[in-house]
């Protein structure tokens, strides 16, 4: 006789075996506690059969599957059968970037996260350019204010000091990041003309 032996606390089937034959009667076979000659019934995908109230009854069965923590995305697994994903806080979906969020039902990109996603970006872009325009100054701000660069290095230090303020007021916008229109950087310096230059005052000739 086959007799299924099921664990004493959660009633989960654990394995099955012929019965022991009494010794002291033949023909009388011992059903020891926690196992029933009950036949199992047929199990479904991701089931596993548990002995509860003098019945066998299904739950489901996630062990060795992969799943991730609804909370950080990181894979995780059931270790025990009876329960499902849902009620150890995960999910078969995996996560498909860090800026999604679990909504319940699927992962979602929340308006805060592509706020936030947004405004990184925009503030990566300007350390970036202003980096780029400190460079063009670098230790020329003593030099100009004793007047001894030349006109292509004076303009040159202006104009890359107007580039980092310009900088600085996209930046303070109200409607930044959601519209951001970067200034050009300094166009190439050009030199005056010879013949543009101020000419100097001769005296009237008789």
């Amino acid at each position: 006789m086959l007799i299924h032996h099921y664990d004493h606390a959660t009633g989960a089937y654990v394995s099955s075996a012929l019965a022991p034959e009494d010794q002291s009667e033949a023909g009388i076979w011992i059903v020891p506690a926690f196992a029933t000659t009950d036949p199992l019934p047929e199990r479904l995908p991701r089931t596993w059969p548990f002995y509860l109230d003098g019945t066998w009854q299904l739950k489901p069965d996630h062990r060795g599957r992969v799943l991730y923590r609804c909370e950080t995305g990181e894979p995780a697994e059931l270790l025990s059968a009876g329960v499902t994903p849902e009620d150890a806080g995960l999910t078969p979906l995996p996560r498909p970037t860090e800026q999604h969020e679990w909504s319940g039902a699927s992962w979602r990109v929340s308006a805060e996260a592509l706020a936030r996603e947004s405004r990184n970006a925009a503030m990566a872009e300007f350390q970036q350019r202003m980096a780029t325009a400190r460079r063009r100054n670098a230790g020329r701000a003593d030099a100009f204010a004793a007047g001894l660069l030349n006109d292509e290095e004076t303009y040159y230090f202006k104009a890359w000091s107007a580039y980092q303020f310009d900088l600085v007021r996209v930046v303070e916008r109200d409607d930044f990041p959601q519209h951001v229109r970067w200034p050009d950087e300094p166009a190439p310096y050009e030199p005056r003309p010879e013949n543009d230059a101020t000419a100097v005052d001769q005296p009237p000739t008789d």
